[in-house]
């Protein structure tokens, strides 16, 4: 059994092993003092909408830094849980084949694309919001000899609209980032040929849980507010569009699991390396993030698999 920190319930959590690291100092005779966590850091002011690829507080969401921690902790070219090996199970609905379009929103650095490019032969166009993982994604791709099967373009996910018409989207968690989720669904339902599959794996809430302690912290630390919908308003956005919806699907236990592995991962990779500040600075923070997820699905906010067929004209 795993606790909550994941860690296998013999000798110290993982985070009091990100900690030790962290100070530098060896774990094998030391007991986790009290006082060795950093203090939390002060709130900040939050602006109204921050622009595409910014944080709430105007930063840029992704740095050089961040991909490198992100790729150590996910796989390279993925910035979001479920590398290669999960993206097959993931997207088994959908049928792909090669003479099938796909468009991937959210594609972060292109890595679910590039699987599905990969993998069944079909051409996927990668949108992401953020321009320095677009760019890198891009990167990724050429290196693949996939810039043409599985290009990554930037997109602003609060006005959607995509030019020509494809047979599949598959959007993973993002969704739950986007304020004006009605017009991304009107948008979808546009940019899907007659008979095309929709794929969406987001966070989802009830309102009994938004008012948790540790959903109501994770709320306010994300690095974009969560606009977290219950489940019933997601399925009636699917109705509302005339959306065939075949599977509503809990996954939670799926996604916890790969996000303890990973940072149980990282930890065991780190012990063995000396980094500099900002890298330490880069990988304290990505791994509090995804704690902090942990602890709201712990709480209360699961995980689902949505997946619809637009009926034939």
């Amino acid at each position: 059994m795993t606790d909550k920190d994941g860690a296998s319930g013999h000798g110290p959590s993982l985070k009091t092993r990100l900690y030790a690291w962290w100070e530098g100092y060896d774990l094998s005779g030391m007991k986790a003092k009290k006082g060795d966590e950093p203090a939390p850091e002060p709130e900040q002011p939050q602006p109204a909408a921050p622009g595409p690829g910014m944080n709430r507080w105007g930063k840029p969401l992704w740095t050089a830094t961040r991909i490198e921690v992100a790729e150590k902790m996910w796989g390279e070219g993925f910035n979001t849980p479920g590398g290669a090996d999960h993206i097959p199970y993931l997207v088994k609905p959908l049928g792909l084949n090669p003479a099938m379009s796909v468009l991937d929103l959210a594609a972060g650095l292109g890595g679910t694309s590039r699987t599905m490019a990969g993998k069944y032969g079909c051409w996927v166009t990668g949108l992401e919001a953020s321009e320095l993982l677009a760019k890198e994604g891009m990167v990724r791709s050429f290196k693949l000899g996939l810039e043409k099967k599985a290009p990554v373009e930037t997109f602003n996910p609060e006005h959607f609209g995509y030019p020509k018409r494809v047979d599949a989207i598959v959007y993973k968690e993002g969704l739950f980032f986007v304020r004006d989720k009605e017009q991304m669904f009107d948008g979808m339902e546009l940019a899907l040929k007659p008979r095309g599959h929709l794929l969406i794996t987001d966070y989802i809430a009830e309102a009994d849980v938004m008012g948790v302690k540790a959903v109501q912290g994770w709320c306010d630390k994300e690095p974009l507010t969560p606009n977290l919908w219950p489940k019933d308003r997601m399925a009636n956005a699917f109705a509302q569009r005339n959306l065939d919806l075949r599977i509503a699907e809990d996954i939670t236990d799926t996604h916890r699991g790969l996000i303890l592995s990973a940072i149980q991962g990282l930890v065991e990779h780190l012990e063995k390396f000396q980094l500099d500040t900002p890298t330490k600075l880069a990988v304290m923070e990505e791994v509090e993030l995804w704690a902090r997820r942990v602890a709201a699905i712990e709480a209360g906010v699961r995980v689902y698999r949505f997946y619809a067929i637009k009926p034939a004209e």
